[in-house]
């Protein structure tokens, strides 16, 4: 059983440095290579670059939420967390990092609700035609959209970033209380 538990935990955390690796590939590599990229094909690169990386987003976001699934199951019902001494100091932790992936969640969530709305508003323009001031007008709010998803994408890699350090902090203090 051991041998099978800490398989799963390693799953758990290759999905998660897969995901969090691709957004952080995406924030400080492709973005910042794209916008030194032509305007008139930032868009198609973008798009292979989204269709590359979104399988191994839709993989590692799987394996996460099963693996957690598991992981979730064996913290409650294990015999270490019902003779832990210090288990109401790690349930906090733990529900702090918890908290922390439901922000990633709904962040996640956010971006994509806002991702559509650029793309629709692009849709727009372009059926208002280049010259219009409707143009114009969609053009300032996909540019203020854009600067927010930007920002939420970066916040998203922090706290991405940070649920990894926090798993390691857990993992390495209580591990090492558990095994006195």
């Amino acid at each position: 059983m051991f041998v099978t538990i800490t398989f799963i935990r390693w799953l758990h955390l290759v999905g998660a440095a897969a995901l969090v690796g691709g957004m952080v590939l995406q924030l400080f590599v492709v973005s910042p290579l794209l916008s030194w990229v032509d305007p008139a094909i930032r868009g198609k690169l973008a798009k292979k670059a989204t269709d590359f990386y979104l399988p191994v987003f839709w993989v590692s976001l799987s394996l996460l939420i099963m693996t957690g699934a598991f992981v979730i199951f064996d913290r409650l019902v294990s015999l270490e967390n019902m003779v832990f001494p210090y288990k109401n100091s790690y349930e906090t932790f733990w529900l702090l990092k918890l908290s922390f992936v439901g922000g990633i969640a709904l962040l996640g969530i956010l971006i994509a609700r806002m991702s559509g709305e650029i793309r629709s508003t692009t849709r727009k323009q372009v059926a208002s035609g280049p010259e219009s001031p409707q143009a114009a007008r969609l053009e300032d709010r996909k540019t203020r959209l854009r600067q927010t998803v930007g920002l939420l994408r970066n916040l998203n890699v922090v706290l991405g970033i940070f649920v990894l350090l926090w798993a390691a902090v857990l993992q390495n203090i209580f591990g090492l209380l558990i095994l006195r």
